[in-house]
């Protein structure tokens, strides 16, 4: 009978000779991906060493090679592992480094805490299940739904190493959703807060005079956008034409801050096919023209420039929002706004809803960047409670009276 052909990937019979010299030569014989045969050879001072060397030489032939971790493998060894390959993508541009310190935080404060000594093959459905459900009782629903995607990201990693043979995260049980925010802004409450941003602080108050500039402008900007904050004070000249009509606005990019990279412009928006040219409505027009009258020359200066000509942080913006809010509480409550949910992801919610209701989902989500309309209707939209009347012609007409 033919000698049985050795499978692509797998080495033959290995023989192991002692040298003349007292050291050990294994040979065999593989195939690679292939199908070429290759005759393989090496020699150490023992026979395991001789036959490690061989298996060494065997992998660098094929994808069936032994991975780095194996069931046995603890979460915590897995992370680490990910991080490393998550970490080069990020080097090489395929990864925010914003993304990779989010990863990190939440491998570090959340999973190696909560599971980071069990073994891979011993992480079922039903053990990843009662961890993430776990985080969510004890923790919060946001480390719950941090907990689960990245978990669910290192046992890919490990699935894809040969580890274990499938993904246990991919068929726990869905958390719920965060509670959807529901308030808007009304014509009226944003010429109102217009207003109180004007006067907060007027000249011969206690304590320095803040920007409250940047945060009408801000305002403006954002509503008449729908830009981001990071977004709306990542804008340059370059990024504006007020000679078109009407003029337009390029959302291309926001400003981020990384413990690698420090503060900085990330030239795309929080996802790179949200770029964007946008009609500025005239509000959001006197707001830009408003902008380059402090921005600097050149057309890379930042419209929202600190007094280096450096964009303002995104953390200093909200911090200079939620301090105008503080002052403001009583004037704010009075009218009819919603305190607890003013932030500036408010600005955003009230555009989407407003275009949402005046010529639907579409052209909102369009103009919010969303590649899913399902995103915007359930994240941003703020569904009227009352139902158009219509509805009273069009069931007089098929029912009668």
């Amino acid at each position: 009978m033919p000698r049985p052909r050795i499978p692509a990937g797998e080495v033959g019979a290995v023989q192991i000779t002692k040298l003349a010299d007292g050291r050990y030569r294994a040979r065999g014989r593989m195939r690679d991906d292939a199908g070429e045969l290759h005759q393989l050879r090496a020699t150490a001072d023992t026979k395991d060493g001789a036959l490690a060397e061989l298996r060494q030489a065997a992998a660098q032939l094929t994808s069936n090679g032994e991975g780095a971790l194996t069931g046995a493998s603890t979460i915590a060894a897995a992370a680490n592992a990910w991080l490393v390959h998550v970490t080069v993508r990020a080097d090489a541009g395929s990864l925010a480094y914003s993304t990779l310190e989010s990863y990190e935080t939440t491998v570090r404060l959340i999973l190696k805490p909560a599971c980071g000594g069990i073994a891979l093959d011993q992480l079922t459905v039903g053990r990843a299940d009662r961890i993430i459900q776990g985080i969510f009782q004890g923790g919060s629903l946001s480390k719950a739904r941090r907990a689960r995607a990245v978990l669910g990201l290192i046992c890919g990693y490990a699935v894809r190493d040969d580890a274990i043979p499938r993904n246990p995260v991919r068929d726990v049980q869905r958390l719920p959703m965060p509670e959807k925010k529901t308030s808007v802004l009304t014509a009226a409450q944003v010429s109102a807060i217009r207003d109180l941003m004007h006067g907060w602080r007027a000249v011969g108050g206690p304590g320095p005079r803040p920007n409250y500039s940047a945060l009408i402008d801000g305002m403006d900007i954002m509503l008449g956008t729908s830009a981001r904050v990071g977004e709306c004070i990542g804008l340059r000249r370059k990024d504006v034409d007020m000679t078109s009509s009407p003029p337009t606005l390029l959302v291309d990019g926001t400003i981020v801050h990384t413990k690698k990279q420090g503060l900085h412009r990330k030239n795309a928006p929080k996802r790179a096919r949200q770029r964007r040219r946008v009609a500025l409505p005239a509000m959001a027009a006197t707001a830009v023209r408003s902008r380059l009258t402090v921005a600097g020359p050149g057309e890379e200066a930042y419209l929202f420039p600190t007094s280096t000509g450096r964009p303002i942080s995104v953390s200093n913006y909200e911090r200079l929002l939620r301090t105008f809010v503080e002052d403001n509480r009583a004037a704010l409550i009075a009218l009819d706004v919603d305190v607890a949910e003013y932030s500036t992801h408010l600005y955003r919610r009230t555009t989407a809803t407003l275009v949402e209701r005046a010529a639907g989902i579409t052209l909102a989500s369009r103009l919010l960047g969303h590649a899913n309309e399902q995103i915007t209707r359930a994240s941003y939209v703020v569904s009227a409670v009352e139902v158009d009347p219509i509805t009273i012609d069009i069931l007089d007409d098929v029912l009668g009276s």
